[in-house]
């Protein structure tokens, strides 16, 4: 996979921390090679316990990240772009903008397992952020992700305008969302010669305030005509404390009475299986993976996607899984 981030690079451990880049040119690229076990059931992610010391790095068994190459941004884009030149099909890339409490590592490894997971023929490409990858980080996520919406809004322009992409799928997360809903809306407002190379734009479980959402966000995805999908929860527990954290609804929880978002898909996904926190469910469930899949390699809307009932039946405000 192929990756951008404007965290701070740690030589000593050829790898990049939580601290964000403040020097200019804020960004770092490269490639991180990541294996993952042939027996695994879609969705899951098993990852080595810190107390298996012998069987850690036992491929069978666990998601490893094997190596990592850093690269100029030219040869950045020289390689993705030779990449997608060779693709038999077409030209698709995937950028994946991980959410709060997610070290880089953290996003190479959900990158890997959606890349295999979801099947879509398209390039995975990661933008990672500096959040500081720890749960008591919550604060300093916020203002990471704040500090990082200008750095990310000059990748997606570059990698659009010289990647040789001709179909770019966005899938953001958690509080990932709050710089990718204001980058790309800014960008296409700015270039709107680069709208129709993003397909599809999905929005997992964000972490926004729900009032700033609506009134500020969504109205300018409406009129760009931006193809959004956003799946919610009312199970989302690192949700629930979002809104326990700064006594503000988030958008991506969604409970009664839902009203729909004009010019997008709310889809309620709180019917299906979830772990302990329900929020990762966009790539830790089969039945959100085959959605977003079929998604992305259809352009379906999700009234002509199986499985999806709409609420109210005869006018759709909103989508659930049954």
């Amino acid at each position: 996979m192929y990756y951008a981030t404007d965290r701070k690079y740690l030589p000593e451990r050829n790898n990049y921390g939580w601290q964000p880049n403040r020097t200019p040119p804020y960004l770092s690229y490269g490639s991180v090679q990541v294996s993952i076990p042939e027996k695994r059931a879609p969705g899951e992610l098993p990852l080595p316990p810190w107390y298996d010391i012998l069987s850690g790095d036992d491929a069978q068994k666990y998601v490893l990240i094997k190596g990592s190459t850093r690269l100029s941004r030219a040869d950045f884009l020289a390689t993705v772009k030779a990449r997608l030149r060779a693709a038999p099909e077409r030209h698709a890339a995937f950028v994946y903008i991980h959410g709060y409490s997610n070290s880089f590592d953290d996003a190479a490894r959900r990158t890997a397992q959606m890349a295999v997971d979801l099947d879509i023929g398209a390039l995975p490409v990661f933008y990672s952020w500096p959040s500081k990858g720890t749960l008591a980080g919550y604060e300093f996520d916020e203002n990471a992700a704040e500090w990082t919406q200008t750095h990310l809004q000059a990748f997606l322009a570059d990698f659009a305008e010289h990647a040789f992409a001709t179909d770019i799928y966005i899938i953001a997360h958690s509080m990932g969302n709050r710089p990718m809903t204001v980058a790309l809306a800014n960008l296409l407002e700015k270039r709107p010669d680069l709208l129709p190379q993003f397909k599809q734009v999905v929005l997992a479980a964000p972490d926004i305030n729900a009032d700033i959402f609506r009134e500020q966000i969504a109205p300018r995805f409406a009129s760009l005509k931006l193809p959004a999908t956003l799946y919610a929860s009312a199970n989302d527990k690192a949700i629930r404390a979002s809104y326990n954290f700064a006594d503000w609804d988030r958008i991506g929880d969604i409970r009664g009475p839902v009203v729909g978002i004009p010019g997008m898909e709310l889809v309620d996904a709180s019917a299906v299986i979830m772990n302990f926190m329900g929020h990762d469910y966009f790539a830790s469930n089969r039945v959100l993976l085959t959605d977003i899949a079929t998604l992305i390699k259809t352009g379906q809307r999700a009234k002509n996607r199986g499985g999806l009932k709409g609420i109210p039946s005869q006018a759709p405000q909103y989508w659930a899984f049954p």
